[in-house]
């Protein structure tokens, strides 16, 4: 018996990191278009994407890795029903206790491997991400500058235009800058040329503008003032605040606090290994298929019983942030009625199965 365990963790195994690589692609590939779409709208440099993408990827394998294991156990055991290895393994007398037995190797590691993401590594990778990004976003506005595109940034307050940069992209050539401000006037700039200049007393980012004119009009635009310069420099204001969704995400899990937000981050790290593990029973008892059927024959009701567990979880989350769900009840709930399921639908499997 040893040999079939082997062999049905070695192809589990197999199975679900293909899964695992196909999901991962699928997300990724969603994810680096919005980034480039970003990158092209002057949110940083296309250089960046790949770095960004690197440290958002453990918080994609712990997402997708409980759907690839899912998939993963529905087509292995799916296939052994579909022809038949499975009714000689349960004439050979193994129970589903055993059979249980057999899979928990290949669960375990599915299971270890988002509690040690979720827990561990998805954290310190979203530190990182957004020094990262706070870091670039104070830099980007001049390197993302691309000749003969406009830039918008503070939700279309400010544009930035250029018509040529030097090589070395050290120089920028007929440079036009247009501002709304708070008061409601228009600042609109034309400069033969700018540079960038980062303050070395307390790293202030400023585009320097040389050879130009500024035009400066009244809320009804029927004032407006001109005025010829030699040299001008426009400090570059960055906003944070795309960021600070990501605060709570990025905290140690033994530094969340007693806060909505961090209550339904730490059930949220809590559940991930759980919502595997259950999700992995879940495979196990939905698998069994009529020899007739096929092994893909429970993919499909099976992956929106999965979506079901996945949307409940994603729900309880929210309200747990919005304070509309005790902390002491958190997701629990959700996991115990699943794993009820779960139980029911391996209990059945010991039961004899028609061949219609």
């Amino acid at each position: 018996m040893f040999v079939v365990a082997k062999y049905l963790n070695r192809e589990l195994i197999a199975v679900f990191v293909v899964t695992l690589l196909m999901l991962l692609l699928v997300a990724v590939g969603g994810r680096l278009i919005g980034y480039l779409q970003e990158a092209a709208m002057g949110w940083f440099s296309g250089a960046t994407v790949l770095t960004i993408i690197g440290l958002r990827m453990p918080e994609f394998v712990q997402l997708v890795a409980p759907f690839a294991g899912y998939v993963a156990i529905l087509l292995t055991f799916g296939r052994l029903y579909a022809e038949q290895e499975m009714v000689v393994l349960q004439g050979a007398g193994v129970s589903t206790v055993r059979l249980l037995g057999w899979v928990s190797w290949s669960l375990a590691f599915i299971v270890a491997l988002v509690a040690i993401l979720a827990w561990t590594i998805t954290p310190m990778a979203q530190r990182a991400l957004v020094d990262f990004l706070s870091e670039k976003r104070a830099d980007s506005e001049f390197e993302v500058l691309n000749a003969g595109t406009f830039h918008t940034y503070d939700r279309g307050q400010r544009v930035t235009y250029s018509g040529g940069m030097s090589e070395d992209r050290s120089k920028l050539y007929d440079v036009f800058l247009s501002q709304r401000m708070s008061d409601g006037r228009t600042a609109t700039v034309w400069a033969a040329q700018g540079s960038h200049e980062t303050s070395a007393e307390d790293g202030t980012q400023y585009l320097v503008l040389a050879d130009g004119e500024r035009y400066e009009s009244g809320f009804e635009g029927m004032d407006m003032r001109i005025m010829a310069f030699g040299h001008l420099r426009q400090r570059l204001q960055v906003s944070r605040a795309t960021y600070k969704r990501l605060e709570v995400e990025a905290l140690p899990t033994g530094a969340l606090g007693n806060g909505p937000r961090d209550v339904a981050e730490w059930h949220w790290r809590m559940g991930l290994p759980l919502f595997a593990l259950i999700s992995g029973l879940l495979a196990v008892g939905i698998s069994r298929v009529r020899p007739r059927q096929g092994r893909f024959a429970k993919v499909l009701p099976g992956m929106l019983l999965m979506l079901l567990y996945y949307l409940l979880l994603l729900l309880g989350r929210s309200a747990l942030g919005e304070g509309q769900l005790p902390s002491m009840v958190g997701l629990w709930p959700v996991h115990a009625l699943f794993g009820g399921i779960a139980a029911f639908l391996l209990n059945r499997l010991g039961r004899p199965v028609s061949a219609r």
